[in-house]
């Protein structure tokens, strides 16, 4: 597992990975849902499934739900 992460990295492709709290960017995440939120509107409350870029571009966006405007 460990070669299979070092040779994704060599070339390049990096995991995103938003943490809960983190302004939603829909550049690299696509938002699955919306849920009312005790946080700040348009954060990520959770990652339903990583996402991934490769040298600059985005392979596969993050799968995240987002936080409801009040």
């Amino acid at each position: 597992m460990r070669q299979l992460k070092s040779a994704l990295e060599r070339n390049k492709v990096i995991e995103i990975a938003p943490a809960p709290g983190s302004k939603f960017d829909p550049h690299q995440h696509q938002a699955i849902s919306v849920v009312p939120a005790d946080q700040e509107p348009n954060t990520v409350v959770g990652v339903l499934q990583k996402g991934y870029t490769i040298a600059e571009r985005v392979l596969r966006p993050a799968l995240v739900t987002v936080s409801a405007p009040k």
